[in-house]
């Protein structure tokens, strides 16, 4: 095999180190500066130059050729012209590598970029190992270190489970409760939780609530709360777990939990007694003894050691993952995990936090990942629990550090940051400082933006002079809605469109990443970006 890569001048000396290992690959230094810049018929000339140099035909000598860089153009003309197979590298020299060692494995391309399929690769390998691990049964000599709730293994050789919470399910409309469940289904929650209401009785809403769930997915479903009632009708109702048992409420469940398959989730609490243990011992030795009530009459169980908030009064969070390690070393049954109790109350982003907090449990020996989305700053916590699940259980089963695993929780940088700056080489040109202008000019309509994040759409209401509204724009990019706008002869002046295109921009990075869009005023306004 024979491959020639074509790059820019600023890229070639990068391309040439990245591809010194292998003498199979030749590097062909283009006439422009930026391999960016490369078009269909520039790329046709470079060959038909080198053809002229090598006396023959490039078909001939190589088995095709790959273009590095930002290329954004689809080569499949380059073949109609040349007769060689042309497709695009990878956007970073330094990748290269990766794919020369992976082209049995992927499909080079004319139109995408070949990291992407070397993403989609390492991905799809990844999820293959996690199947195969899913597929082995649970078999008698696990004792209970792997156990079955409703038909979701969970246990050490299974990645963590995330059970996602929906708050005040009584006061949800059934098209509400749909919503949100079918929403947290989408975000890949493993099992759906079903919160109740702190102080009230709603047993009498618990078959809508639950039939509900039962008929919009198969996965385990749960039910949380501490009022016994509510507990009790749960069971009966064939709940596939509680939240949750403790020293106050065990005597009443038991009875109806040892003629159930439903799981118990236990506290290291007596809440009938408002008692909290707080230190790390006493934490470990309640919740043994309330386990230890429901284990000796066969009733299947969850460990919750209580995971605290950051800098909460009494047992705090660094000494409440104390507890949860000790307690796992010692009683190696299911534990649950309180992510939600962190993250909900903690002002931070929830991405890293959410990551973190993953891999605490993973090396503590947690098996289910809890959490609510109840806070605009927490919104996306399940999938980024579900992905950061899937990073930690690789590495675990690879013995690796949670990187290049096939999964990453890297959403708002660049894990790799190698800009190409070029305006300090042009000495010779005038600069211009920029300056805002306020001068604001009519045009013959405007556009009112929104944002419809059910349907994950961009909305733009067309306006007519005198603000009467004439039509409707939707689409899921900004490119769309200004393609579409342009088509329809709704911008006149250029201000108007340079205007109309920032905050398309702008809505659709908010519709992507979970941020609030209000039309006018900056995504990020807050100190940190100053």
């Amino acid at each position: 095999m024979k491959i020639l890569i074509i790059t820019g001048k600023q890229a070639y000396s990068k391309v040439k180190d990245a591809v010194k290992k292998y003498n199979f690959i030749d590097v062909h230094e283009a006439t422009v500066s930026i391999a960016a810049f490369l078009t269909p018929n520039m790329i046709i000339k470079e060959i038909k130059m080198l053809e002229n140099i090598k006396n023959d035909k490039l078909c001939n000598i190589y088995d095709y050729i790959l273009i590095t860089g930002l290329v954004r153009h689809d080569l499949s003309k380059v073949y109609d012209e040349t007769n060689i197979l042309c497709y695009k590298s990878t956007r970073e020299a330094s990748d290269i590598p990766l794919l020369i060692d992976n082209l049995n494995e992927i499909s080079l391309s004319t139109t995408d970029y070949a990291d992407n399929q070397i993403t989609k690769f390492v991905k799809m390998k990844a999820e293959q190992e996690i199947n195969e691990i899913e597929l082995t049964p649970i078999i008698d000599n696990d004792g209970k270190e792997n156990i079955i709730i409703g038909n979701l293994k969970v246990g050490n050789r299974y990645p963590m489970r995330v059970l996602g919470e929906i708050i005040h399910t009584p006061w949800l409309s059934d098209k509400e409760l749909e919503e949100k469940i079918t929403y947290y289904l989408n975000s890949g929650a493993d099992m759906i939780d079903l919160g109740m209401i702190s102080n009230e009785n709603h047993s009498n809403e618990l078959k809508r609530i639950i039939n509900i769930a039962r008929d919009l997915t198969d996965k385990p479903i749960s039910v949380d709360t501490l009022n016994t009632k509510e507990l009790i009708t749960a069971i009966k109702l064939g709940v596939d777990m509680i939240l949750s048992v403790d020293g106050g409420n065990s005597e009443e469940l038991i009875p109806y939990l040892k003629d159930s398959n439903t799981t118990a989730v236990v506290l290291p609490t007596n809440y009938k007694l408002n008692s909290v243990p707080e230190t790390i011992d006493n934490k470990i030795n309640q919740l043994e003894k309330n386990i230890k009530k429901l284990m000796d009459n066969d009733i299947q169980v969850v460990a919750d050691p209580i995971l605290e908030p950051i800098n909460n009064n009494g047992c705090n969070f660094t000494e409440s993952i104390i507890a949860c390690k000790l307690f796992k070393e010692k009683n190696n049954i299911p534990m649950f995990f309180g992510v939600g109790n962190v993250s909900e109350l903690f002002d931070a982003d929830s991405n890293g936090v959410n990551a973190t907090l993953t891999a605490i449990g993973s090396e503590i020996g947690a098996n289910i990942l809890f959490t609510p989305e109840a806070s605009g700053k927490c919104k996306y916590s399940i999938k980024e629990l579900k992905i950061a699940s899937k990073m930690m259980f690789l590495a675990k089963k690879r013995k690796s550090l949670p990187k290049d695993v096939g999964f990453d929780s890297i959403n708002y940088k660049d894990k790799k940051f190698d800009e190409l700056i070029t305006f300090k080489n042009y000495n010779n040109i005038p600069i211009i400082e920029a300056k805002e202008n306020n001068k604001q000019i009519l045009d013959e309509g405007s556009f009112k933006i929104e944002l419809d994040r059910k349907n994950k759409q961009i909305i733009a209401i067309y306006f007519d002079r005198r603000k009467t509204p004439q039509l409707i724009i939707k689409g899921s990019s900004s490119k769309e809605i200004y393609d579409t706008a342009l088509e329809h002869n709704l911008i006149k002046k250029i201000d108007h469109a340079s205007y109309f295109g920032r905050e398309l921009q702008k809505a659709e990075i908010a519709l992507k990443i979970g941020k609030k869009y209000n039309q006018d005023f900056e995504l990020f306004y807050n100190e940190f970006w100053k």
